[in-house]
């Protein structure tokens, strides 16, 4: 993977855990090579049917199992680790195993390679209402938006951030346009991890 997308992907994780020491930033960068990504009917899924990740268990960094597998918990919007199950689980979950910081890293930095990195594209983020996730006209990152009034909940929401080759983005609810927005102009790795940021914050 380029440097200066791996330098956006670490920033963007100090910044999401800015009381982490260095070395456990350092801990986490050493496991980033241990990542393997499964998907849908290779060997199972996380239980809201998403990918999951599988962690090599390194000996060196105090691990007591082979494999440790991670996955994005789409009900309680966080991700969990198979070493929260041990003794010293609840410490972990609270504090955020390297395991899983080692996923976060790695999809942050995912798909920037040669060729990539320098592309320019633009970005916008909204809340939109629609019953099913929204579609755009380029990469889409969607969540669930949690409403605050009867109306709101009765009429799904979902917080939005798109990535087009177009100054104007568009987004789509099925096949229809609701909303045009001017993207902001940024190189294709930083807005990989923007996205990334602001759909998992």
């Amino acid at each position: 993977m380029p440097n200066s997308a791996l330098g956006l992907a670490l920033n963007a994780l100090r910044r999401k855990f800015p009381d982490k020491s260095d070395d456990w930033i350092k801990r986490v960068l050493a496991r980033l090579k241990d990542v393997e990504e499964r998907r849908r009917g290779e060997g199972g899924a996380s239980s809201d049917g998403a990918d999951f990740y599988i962690v090599k268990g390194r000996p060196d960094l105090g691990d007591k199992q082979p494999i440790y597998h991670v996955w994005w918990s789409q009900e309680e919007r966080r991700w969990y680790c198979t070493c929260y199950l041990t003794g010293w689980g609840q410490k972990r979950a609270k504090e955020i195993c390297t395991h899983a910081a080692a996923v976060m890293l790695y999809r942050q930095y995912k798909g920037m390679v040669d060729g990539l990195e320098d592309k320019r594209v633009y970005v916008a983020s909204a809340v939109v209402e629609c019953p099913s996730k929204p579609g755009a006209n380029g990469e889409v990152y969607a969540a669930p938006f949690p409403g605050k009034t009867l109306t709101e909940y009765a009429q799904p929401r979902w917080r939005v951030v798109a990535i087009s080759a177009s100054p104007v983005v568009e987004i789509y609810c099925g096949k229809r346009p609701v909303l045009k927005i001017p993207g902001e102009e940024m190189d294709y790795a930083a807005a990989k991890v923007l996205a990334e940021e602001a759909i998992h914050s």
